[in-house]
């Protein structure tokens, strides 16, 4: 054992190891636990600077916190200590304020603060800060000084606390995975466990105590990996595959999931004079298995700038068909009208967001400022980047591997421009991928996976390969998300629905802006759309057409190709009057005949047509966290005497008979016994009842309890209470049960109303 001297003291204790170098609580088998949950949520952190950068300089700012707070531990009090602490931690975030720039620093109100801080414990990534790299490089020191201090005192529960909490504020932030989680609760664990054996008997004393501990902590990890943090509705039953939809629009983080479904309801109508994708948002930080979107909104104070160079002066207008959060529109939109537009923030990347949502039936007016500029104008554009432009616009995660850059400098060979090179890009990844929905998600780096394991996707999968790989050659190009043009119903008039939801790149031109391509196989993907379409119909799903929109289906069915049609690089078939997908001219119809893989999933367990919100049946997973749940508060609850508390609370209350008047009696003072070790004191081993009522008459109990007591001496003793008096002294007993209720608010004293 360490000579640990009291809180407040200044003490140096015994060392170990080596000449004493080493803190002896650093050598107790307890440490190893609290070493476990340091490296989990250290490896949350790294997890942080793969994606930005500097994962070198975390690690060497986390061994030196942990060595200087090892080394203090023999000489600096806890007190100290902690002071010490505190002050590295405001000290931090001062040099992280300072070090964002002054047009990037939110001069928000506490509320937005508070705000924020509630967004990033409700799943909001730390990945959304400005400057990650540089918040993590202050942050991280704080607990590790910390947890290495406490640790070399021997103080593991403590120690292990400070970084469990510290992993726990990443499980709340989604950045910490299910294995960093599961080694966390192990360390966490371990910590608490071995912490016991230098006491005699401690494993056996407090088995029950760490059993507890443990099951709860194994809650926590399954509640992580069923009910991910930032999912939303966590709570919610499990409901097959997600619509492409949910998963690409909106958002501050984009998920890159697996098999999708098509939602064929209709969103909204727009009025524009220039068909184009409706753009509603852009996102600068790739994860290797998702998107971010950085940096903070603020209000729209006037029209924005617009991309710089030619610009066509654009209006259009939106009508929600359902209740939105985003503001559709040709890009760049520059202005919002109405009440929309006098809520409306702008994000770092010029997108303009409603501050509301956007009711059903609202109509919003936007202004865009779009451009239109030649390939060769494209061709002959400046490289000459801006430095915040391209350190944001290139960045990769550290763990990208070598051979996705390599492979696309292979596929750009003849290239010798940022537009020649985006349009090779998008021809290969056309020409070489199939459109699919029904896919497994891959493990690792998503672009890799899809260039080099996949041989289909849908549009989420072209779009990020594309990014990543233009940014392997120091491009810079970010992702678009939003809605194809729809289905045209008019000269200038579109139905979108939830199925035109896509993703999409645009290349940043200094002259220009940022300019679109899409990599996506727009044959397979219209085609797949207008399948979804015409069984929703056939089904009789409603909100899927406006009253333009629809059409009479027609009980014939043409024969079909069993080929789809061949993809090309323009290749964005487009909805015509009808609802049906026109390619190069030819009108198609679909029917069974159409390859399986372009057809859109259906969940076994769906109840109503892919697409739609219906009941479902919760997975095994979920039913099995829920079973747990419920084991897990059932074993808590007997473990600190809930249940019998429960029981003798119900049972005192509760009107009841027995089948003899002494039995009933024996149960009433029984009961009120409970009640007053609760209020005063329990009765001592060999106290009669008669002693401990006198002992507590002095001390101003109620007269009625004693009334109870003579009724059970007559029951034991002489044996002959009648039904009456055992009844009676029951209804005593109950009466005073509901006057010790915290919201009666009354005790049983001398002057309480007697018993009738």
């Amino acid at each position: 054992m360490t000579d640990r001297p009291l809180d407040g003291a200044v003490g140096t204790l015994r060392g170990a190891g080596p000449l004493g170098a080493i803190p002896a609580g650093l050598s107790e088998p307890a440490a190893l636990g609290v070493v476990l949950a340091t490296l989990a949520y250290v490896s949350a952190l790294v997890s942080v600077t793969n994606v930005v950068g500097g994962t070198a300089r975390l690690l060497a700012v986390v061994a030196v916190a942990a060595v200087c707070g090892a080394a203090l531990a023999r000489v600096v009090s806890p007190r100290s200590a902690v002071r010490l602490t505190v002050a590295l931690f405001a000290l931090g975030l001062i040099g992280y304020y300072l070090a964002i720039p002054g047009s990037r620093v939110a001069l928000g109100s506490l509320g937005d603060v508070a705000l924020d801080v509630i967004s990033l414990l409700t799943g909001l990534s730390v990945l959304r800060l400005v400057l990650v790299d540089v918040w993590v490089l202050v942050i991280a020191p704080v607990p590790t000084f910390l947890v290495a201090y406490l640790a070399g005192r021997g103080r593991h529960v403590a120690a292990v606390t400070v970084a469990g909490g510290t992993l726990g504020f990443f499980v709340l932030t989604g950045d910490a995975g299910d294995a960093v989680t599961l080694a966390g609760v192990v360390g966490v664990a371990l910590a608490v466990g071995l912490s016991t054996v230098p006491t005699p008997g401690g494993i056996r004393s407090h088995g029950g105590t760490l059993a507890t501990v443990l099951a709860v902590m194994v809650l926590a990890s399954a509640t992580v990996t069923v009910l991910p943090a930032g999912a939303a509705q966590p709570w919610a039953v499990d409901r097959g595959s997600p619509d492409l939809e949910s998963s690409v629009v909106g958002g501050d983080e984009l998920e890159i999931v697996g098999t999708t479904r098509l939602s064929p309801e209709v969103r909204f109508t727009m009025e524009s004079p220039v068909e184009r994708n409706w753009h509603v948002a852009s996102y600068d930080t790739y994860t290797g298995d998702g998107w971010v979107r950085s940096g903070e909104e603020r209000p729209l104070d006037g029209p924005l700038s617009g991309p710089p160079g030619d610009t066509r002066r654009v209006e259009s207008t939106f009508t929600a068909e359902t209740d939105l959060e985003t503001i559709p529109a040709p890009w760049q939109a520059v202005d919002v009208g109405g009440v929309v537009g006098e809520a409306a923030q702008v994000d770092e990347r010029g997108t303009i967001h409603p501050g509301g949502p956007i009711l059903e039936g609202d109509q919003v007016a936007v202004e865009s400022r779009v451009i239109d500029p030649s390939p060769s104008e494209l061709r002959n554009a400046s490289t000459d980047y801006d430095p915040t432009i391209e350190e944001r616009y290139t960045q990769l995660p550290e763990s990208t591997p070598d051979r996705v850059g390599e492979r696309t400098a292979e596929i750009l060979a003849d290239a010798d421009n940022p537009y020649d090179e985006a349009t090779a890009i998008e021809r290969y990844l056309i020409e070489e991928y199939d459109y699919s929905l029904t896919i497994d998600r891959p493990e690792g780096d998503i672009a890799d996976a899809f260039l080099f394991e996949m041989e289909a996707g849908y549009c989420t999968y072209f779009a990020t390969t594309m990014v990543a790989m233009l940014r392997s050659q120091d491009v810079p190009a970010r992702l678009e998300t939003g809605y194809t043009s729809g289905q045209r119903v008019g000269d200038d008039e579109y139905v979108v629905r939830g199925q035109n939801a896509h993703t999409w790149v645009s290349v940043y031109f200094p002259e220009h802006g940022w300019v679109e391509f899409d990599p996506t196989p727009g044959a397979e993907r219209d085609l797949a759309r207008s399948i979804r379409l015409s069984e929703a119909r056939s089904d009789g799903v409603e909100g899927i057409d406006t009253n333009r929109s629809g059409f009479e289906i027609s009980t014939a069915v043409e024969e079909e190709p069993n080929e789809l049609p061949e993809a090309n690089a323009t290749g964005n078939g487009t909805d015509d009057e009808n609802g049906s997908t026109t390619f190069n001219g030819t009108n198609s119809t679909v029917n069974d005949s159409v390859p399986e893989e372009a057809r859109p999933e259906r969940s076994v367990f769906d109840t109503a047509p892919a697409g739609d919100d219906g009941p479902s049946l919760p997975s095994r997973e979920v039913l099995g966290y829920w079973l747990l749940v419920v084991i897990v508060a059932t074993a808590g609850a007997r473990r600190v005497g809930a249940t019998d508390r429960a029981y003798h609370a119900a049972r005192i209350r509760l009107p009841g008979r027995s089948r003899t008047p002494r039995a009933d009696a024996e149960r009433a003072f029984a009961d009120l016994e409970r009640i007053l070790s609760r209020r005063y004191r329990e009765r001592r081993a060999g106290e009669t009842p008669r002693a401990y009522l006198e002992e507590l008459r002095t001390r101003g109990v109620d007269d009625r309890v004693h009334a109870v007591a003579e009724t059970y001496e007559r029951a034991v003793y002489a044996g002959n209470v009648t039904r009456a008096e055992a009844d009676a002294a029951r209804r005593t007993v109950r009466r005073l049960a509901l006057e010790s209720t915290p919201l009666v608010g009354r005790v049983f004293q001398r002057e309480s109303t007697p018993d009738e």
